[in-house]
């Protein structure tokens, strides 16, 4: 009898997790599976370090690693471009191919919809590829004075914590160079992730006013005007120097494509089961990536997404062999964040389960804000990318 084929779709850190975490908990148990990872890039890219070659504290050859090093660890690797799943036949189409899976991992992250309003995708800068994460670092090192403005066009969007990051470490950075620069968010809701906790909002506020960084409320983006540079939205019409962008959150196209994928009450995102992050219809298919964690009640970010992927492969592996690995979803999550230049925020989200609502709760508080945490983000940051190498 053939062994059973799990099939992982995604090269960041979903798919990553989800392959390393099968194969190591497989040898533990001395069980057999098919692990095979498909991506379309030859890179592990660890894309919150594009945000440090921005800002100048991290080398672009930090920021990934060969994809293709999870083979030491019994994982195949293919390079190919997910199109299609069809959940009923447990198969996977591609640019190549075909592939069936008895189970299936899916973290294919989101699409940047940049063309969701008029003008942003011609309009700033951003750092959520890597080159473009060096064009906002040359777009800075230039800039001699001026209103910086960091766009937010809607939420939930990736990492909640980085438009903050950017908005301090920009001001302190310009400070220190002697630059006149105003320096402003522009962006949804009540203040800075203020959708987790009002005592984040009011910490991270704090470091505003010491910085003279605006907070400004938009209540619906309509659109960019690059030729003039200016952000028009309902209620504000905002003029800046440099734009620094935040693109809106949609669905991967191979989900968009795919039959039963697509949340029919927001097309942004991916629908999953939450408490065990499975698809609704199909239990053999798990749903991990960036674009099933704001049905799940969780925030768009590495670590929600990490840990689900873990629990994703704790529960394919018990199956697989019998078992008891399963150690579940953790209680806590813990964020990091720059805090400034020179500082650093960590907050901590305790997590539930809602069974009536059928999505995670999280009551979330500042744990610390000190240089240390700064330290300690960069140490794991780049620690992550040097164990895959």
């Amino acid at each position: 009898m053939a062994p059973p084929r799990v099939l992982v779709l995604g090269g960041g850190t979903g798919g990553l997790v989800a392959a390393k975490t099968v194969a190591r908990l497989l040898e533990e148990a001395e069980g057999e599976a098919e692990v095979t990872l498909i991506t379309d890039s030859p890179w592990h890219e660890f894309k919150p370090l594009f945000a440090d070659v921005a800002f100048g504290s991290a080398r672009p050859e930090e920021t990934r690693a060969p994809i293709k090093s999870l083979e030491r660890l019994g994982v195949r690797v293919l390079l190919e471009r997910v199109e299609r799943i069809d959940p009923v036949n447990r198969t996977v189409r591609t640019d190549k191919g075909s592939h069936s899976y008895d189970y299936l991992v899916v973290s294919l992250g989101i699409r940047y919809g940049w063309d969701a309003y008029p003008g942003l995708a011609e309009a700033g800068y951003h750092n959520y590829t890597l080159e473009a994460a060096r064009e906002l670092g040359r777009a800075l090192a230039r800039f001699r004075g001026g209103r910086i403005v960091i766009l937010v066009p809607e939420l939930p969007h990736r990492c909640g914590m980085y438009p903050h990051e950017a908005a301090t470490i920009i001001a302190e950075a310009m400070r220190k160079r002697g630059v006149k620069a105003e320096v402003a968010v522009v962006a949804p809701g009540r203040g800075p992730m203020a959708r987790l906790s009002e005592e984040y909002a009011k910490v991270w506020l704090a470091k505003y006013e010491e910085l003279g960084v605006e907070y400004i409320r938009h209540k619906g983006l309509q659109e960019v005007d690059p030729e003039k540079r200016v952000i028009r939205a309902g209620n504000v019409e905002e003029r800046y120097d440099l734009l620094v962008k935040v693109p809106p959150s949609r669905l991967p196209e191979p989900l968009a494509a795919s039959e039963g994928f697509q949340c029919s009450q927001d097309k942004r995102w991916a629908c999953v089961e939450a408490r065990r992050f499975r698809h609704p219809r199909y239990e053999e298919v798990f749903m991990v990536g960036e674009h099933s964690m704001p049905p799940a009640g969780l925030p768009t970010a590495g670590i929600p997404i990490h840990f689900a992927a873990d629990y994703a492969a704790q529960q394919i592996v018990s199956e697989i062999t019998g078992a008891q690995v399963v150690a579940g979803f953790p209680s806590t999550l813990t964020c990091v964040g720059y805090y400034g230049v020179s500082s650093g925020f960590a907050g901590t989200c305790e997590t539930s389960f809602d069974d009536k609502e059928g999505r995670w709760r999280l009551g979330c508080y500042v744990s610390a804000v000190n240089p240390l945490v700064k330290v300690m983000k960069e140490a794991f940051y780049k620690s992550w990318i040097a164990a895959l190498k």
